[in-house]
């Protein structure tokens, strides 16, 4: 659990004050409210307590690697 905030802290933290301090508010703004989503979605997939999304998002990449190894 401490890995992912270690991890991901900064990929987030970072991007966003290099946006503020470039004055991009708005762009600032949606990067930090959607990377703070997922964020939230990670935490809980370490947790072992998945959102239904995430484990609906899993098994379309699941699909998608079994059609992709079908076809090629």
């Amino acid at each position: 659990m401490l890995m992912l905030h270690i991890l991901l802290a900064p990929l987030i933290g970072i991007p966003v004050l290099g946006l503020l301090r470039k004055k991009l508010y708005r762009d600032a703004a949606v990067f930090g409210a959607v990377s703070v989503i997922g964020y939230g979605l990670w935490v809980c997939v370490v947790n072992q307590r998945p959102f239904i999304i995430t484990i609906f998002i899993a098994r379309m990449i699941e699909m998608l690697k079994s059609i992709t190894t079908v076809m090629i």
